[in-house]
């Protein structure tokens, strides 16, 4: 039986909801959809009161979409919901592709253990394929992580801007977020980094994954916005920059490990002291 409630962010007039709740239902799992709002409905002018573009513009360098700020909008409401409600949740987009663990693991955590340890964990990452992961995992390790039904939960050695394709919340997670999100929407709902500074929010991420973004067979109008606003990358930027990244993928690596090797040691030490 699961645990948390789980909520289906979609608009009505997506066309994807049929596909999630076949298997929701197909899993017998207790499952809702919230209505998203809907960016093509907003009135003339609305944008402009609705939307911090300076703050946005400064973070960014680049103005958010109508799709990006209703998204962020979407998911306030959300999370008021959540705080209201005293239930932690899971949040999912209608989009997302999930695996079996995400039915016999995530599901049954126990909440009290989870909201001990966090006000968010990220089940997924936004446009990273399933034949992906293992590299995304090893440039990304965790820093230090608690193991839940096999599954480890921990805080990445960066967080970054990577999607909101499901993610659970608790209610003082959902508080938080409220508190700091009050007015004029000024980041992206899934730039982590502002949630955590500016919210004080712990935010971890969930390894392996178990949601994934079905962005290479479900088109994405939110997507189709974002990239017309974002700046073109140069590729071969990339391809210079790969060495440092197996510098940063080694030091990162060590750090997990002298940092694991050092929790052993305290509990350890632990140990002995009450043998004697």
């Amino acid at each position: 039986m699961a645990t948390f409630q789980v909520v289906i962010v979609s608009l009505a007039r997506s066309g994807r909801r049929e596909r999630i709740a076949e298997v929701m239902t197909r899993h017998g799992v207790d499952f809702c959809f919230i209505d998203a709002i809907d960016a093509k409905l907003f009135e003339d002018g609305e944008l402009d009161r609705l939307y911090d573009d300076a703050a946005a513009r400064a973070r960014y360098g680049r103005p958010l979409s109508s799709g990006e700020v209703a998204c962020f909008l979407s998911h306030r409401l959300l999370w008021k919901s959540i705080a209201n409600g005293g239930r932690s949740a899971v949040v999912l987009e209608d989009d997302a592709l999930l695996d079996p663990e995400f039915f016999t693991k995530v599901l049954t955590w126990s909440e009290d253990t989870l909201a001990q340890t966090a006000d968010v964990v990220l089940l997924g990452r936004s446009k990273l394929s399933r034949s992906s992961a293992a590299r995304a995992y090893l440039y990304d390790p965790l820093k230090r992580a608690e193991r839940i039904h096999g599954m480890r939960i921990g805080m990445p050695f960066k967080q970054w801007t990577s999607g909101a394709v499901g993610y659970w919340i608790s209610p003082h997670g959902a508080m938080l977020a409220l508190a700091h999100t009050q007015g004029p929407v000024r980041a992206l709902l899934d730039d982590w980094p502002w949630h955590r500074d500016e919210g004080a929010m712990t935010i971890k991420e969930l390894r392996p994954y178990v949601v994934w973004e079905g962005f290479e067979s479900l088109v994405s109008e939110l997507e189709g916005e974002r990239s017309r606003l974002t700046p073109t990358t140069v590729c071969w930027r990339d391809w210079l920059l790969e060495p440092l990244r197996v510098g940063r993928l080694v030091a990162r690596w060590t750090v997990a490990a002298a940092i694991r090797l050092a929790d052993l040691t305290v509990v350890g030490g632990k140990r002995q002291g009450r043998a004697r």
